[in-house]
């Protein structure tokens, strides 16, 4: 394998208008790059079409093959023999970006993976994805499995526009399996306010990957990043790439369509980690890993960015009670029955449920124990959100002021008295 020249530029990355496809901001987005586990959206897409077309139900089994066990970390650990549903082998994949699912659902749909990766690969083309070609369902290292920030994005908004109903999945914040609860691994979810999907996605040769999709005030934008040198990186930068994302919307500073983006062309992608920890596995593959220097991503969010000012904000003005609203969802006569009526109430906040930090408080009501279910550290427009996205699930809500506003504001403004002479 041939190290490309365009390893100097570091990284590719992409900005489009999800309503539109218009472009952004886009940095070397036809640049071909190894996509890891950003191919299990594909991956997805695939099985989503089988779902739509009738071929495939959610309550569905899929068993592990051999094949599918073995494969690597990250995996769910499934057993050869295993069965899991449709919908939990979805789960395993968005949330945890598990190889031994991906491969298992990927068996199902076109026998063998092999032949799956050739589906995907023809129905890439199909989308308009130029530079994309795949030999797994996972994303593991192999020369042949290709893409770009370009097609990338592409894909992630013709899907999120033709499967609305299963964007969900990319969303959720954690996966419940066989007693276990499993965090999601894409940190974007927490980190950037507005953020509700995709995948990540990481190899030695990719670098740190990422695909995220974020909306404000009714407007959708996807970024791409490809090829940061670490994942902090990736979440940090992508933050700035959607900063300047909207900036630049909010501004009418939009390109072209994505499909007017040409790369005419056959530069290999960059082995993008062969100078650090990853050199063995570079050297294995033909990359010069003989370099340690490179550059950090810098991509400069806009001054006037929401994140920017929220950060100016905490900075200038130490958070105190005035801020702290409490969302109260009832009482229960069993500490049970209050941890159940949190997790229906985080379900149904979905990303709200981002904000704030739920808890369970004891109190006595009437001589005997009871346990309150609140949401606390809010401030008082979330509160109010909190509030009309519980009612509309009819569940029970109520929005309280900290106290310590309450008696301030009560106190009379005392008297600045002038003693100039009048």
């Amino acid at each position: 394998m041939l190290q490309s020249p365009l390893a100097a530029a570091r990284y590719a990355a992409i900005v489009i208008d999800a309503d539109t496809g218009r472009v952004v901001h886009e940095t070397e987005s036809t640049q071909r790059w190894y996509p890891a586990s950003l191919t299990k959206v594909m991956t997805m897409y695939m099985t989503f079409l089988a779902l739509e077309s009738g071929d495939l139900r959610l309550s569905d089994t899929v068993y592990a093959s051999r094949h599918a066990a073995m494969q690597p970390p990250s995996k769910l650990g499934l057993r050869t023999g295993q069965s899991l549903t449709v919908e939990q082998a979805i789960m395993a994949v968005t949330t945890r970006s598990a190889n031994d699912a991906a491969v298992a659902l990927a068996e199902r749909l076109g026998g063998t993976e092999s032949n799956f990766a050739a589906m995907m690969t023809q129905h890439a083309r199909r989308l308009g994805m130029y530079n994309s070609s795949f030999e797994n369902a996972s994303g593991l290292p192999n020369d042949g499995q290709i893409s770009s920030a370009r097609d990338l994005a592409l894909l992630s908004a013709i899907m999120i526009r033709d499967f609305p109903q299963y964007y969900h999945y990319f969303s959720a914040t954690e996966f419940r399996y066989k007693g276990r609860v499993m965090p999601n691994t894409n940190r974007i979810l927490k980190s950037y306010p507005d953020a509700d999907g995709l995948k990540t996605g990481f190899t030695c040769g990719s670098g740190y990957n990422l695909i995220a999709s974020a909306k404000r005030n009714g407007h959708r934008l996807i970024g791409v990043l490809l090829g940061a040198h670490s994942s902090g990186e990736r979440f940090e930068q992508m933050g700035n790439l959607l900063d300047m994302g909207f900036a630049n919307s909010d501004r009418g500073l939009i390109g072209e369509h994505i499909s007017q983006l040409k790369d005419y062309s056959a530069l290999p992608p960059p082995f993008q980690l062969s100078s650090n920890r990853c050199a063995g596995s570079a050297e294995q593959m033909g990359a010069d890993s003989g370099s340690s220097r490179y550059e950090p991503i810098r991509i400069n969010a806009p001054y006037n960015s929401r994140r920017e000012k929220m950060t100016q904000l905490a900075e200038a003005k130490p958070q105190s009670r005035s801020n702290n609203w409490t969302v109260n969802m009832g009482n229960y006569p069993r500490k049970i029955d209050a941890n159940v009526n949190l997790q229906r109430a985080r379900n149904a906040l979905g990303p709200l449920a981002k904000t704030g930090q739920p808890r369970i408080v004891k109190t006595r009501m009437k001589g005997s124990t009871a346990w309150r279910a609140q949401w606390t550290g809010l401030q008082q427009d979330d509160s109010q959100d909190f509030c009309r996205r519980l009612h509309a699930k009819n569940m029970d809500c109520s929005a309280s002021a900290p106290v310590a506003r309450t008696l301030a504001t009560a106190q009379p403004k005392p008297i600045r008295r002038s003693h100039r002479k009048t």
